[in-house]
């Protein structure tokens, strides 16, 4: 192991504590860094990147609690002209989905494929039918949430939306999306209509994690996600419906600090019931006896998220 890899392994175990806060039972700490670190030996130029930047990609990961290995496909750590930033690969927004009680479902169409989609007011009907014996092009991509209790969520991408996505994409004319021969291209395109699905659901981690990887995958900026301030955009916090100024530190203050925090436990709970725990543990006693009634009512939320993830284990 190279002195630098080295040096920013003790660097990630200083941050250990702030990473088991996020991560809580989702993954042991260890094997959280232990993943990054992978990565790093992996590509040696994310340790010619900023630093600073690296950190906040890892932090990224730590808060969604998705590995970085490369092997699990949930999350990649991706140098981008010296600067790190944090892509979340279409198994990753499975396993968010899982957590938050959804069945995230999807794929490319092909030239050759059955596919029919019709929006009713009982809700949207999709039909679609792979045809084994000839691939052909890509011609679109869908995706579905489904839950027990909501209307499904279904998004559809024709070609022209998924070039459009592709331009945009300052990776656009490298792969994976100019891996048009491999697994590359198809694999962008379902991920780009799983990423939309957010913009039909309600504030919850997943959302927060295709804004994030909006911003740089269609508008190629700089984006990663805080703890304690959700999406950051090129330096500036980023609100669900749009951007918006950096909040200073006394306009957290007050009823400000305690929506901000309203808002971190939704997307606590649907990481489950431990992650609510860890957040309370940050609480201090004002802040707490403030928003008990708030976190006693998300605890059928925190319940879904723990039987989402086990489902998705076994």
């Amino acid at each position: 192991m190279s002195n630098d890899l080295m040096l920013f392994e003790n660097g990630l175990k200083e941050l250990s504590p702030m990473f088991a806060d996020v991560l809580a039972a989702t993954m042991p700490v260890e094997r959280f860094v232990r993943t990054v670190v992978v990565s790093c030996e992996k590509n040696p130029l994310l340790l010619g990147a900023n630093r600073q930047s690296l950190y906040n990609a890892a932090m990224t990961f730590a808060v969604l609690g998705l590995e970085v290995d490369g092997v699990t496909g949930q999350g990649f750590l991706v140098p981008f002209k010296k600067v790190v930033q944090p892509i979340i690969g279409y198994k990753g927004y499975n396993t968010l989905g899982a957590r938050a009680g959804l069945t995230i479902s999807g794929s490319v169409v092909r030239e050759f494929d059955e596919f029919d989609y019709v929006e009713e007011a009982a809700g949207p009907r999709l039909h679609f039918r792979k045809n084994l014996k000839q691939g052909g092009r890509v011609v679109g991509a869908w995706a579905r949430a489904t839950c027990n209790d909501r209307p499904p969520v279904v998004r559809v991408l024709s070609l022209d939306d998924l070039l459009t996505i592709k331009n945009k994409s300052p990776r656009g004319n490298e792969p994976p999306w100019a891996d048009t021969e491999g697994p590359g291209w198809p694999a962008m395109c379902e991920k780009s209509a799983k990423r939309r699905l957010s913009r039909d659901m309600p504030l919850n981690v997943f959302q927060m994690a295709a804004r994030m990887e909006e911003a740089h995958e269609e508008q190629g900026k700089h984006s990663w996600i805080n703890p304690d301030r959700g999406v950051i955009v090129n330096g500036e916090v980023i609100e669900p419906d749009g951007p918006a100024p950096q909040l200073t530190a006394s306009q957290m203050n007050g009823a400000s600090r305690l929506e901000a925090l309203r808002a971190e436990a939704v997307m606590a709970a649907e990481r489950g019931t431990d992650a609510v725990r860890a957040f309370c543990r940050r609480l201090d006693k004002a802040e707490y006896a403030a928003l008990k009634s708030h976190i006693e009512s998300l605890k059928e939320t925190a319940e879904r998220a723990d039987r989402g993830a086990r489902e998705h284990e076994n």
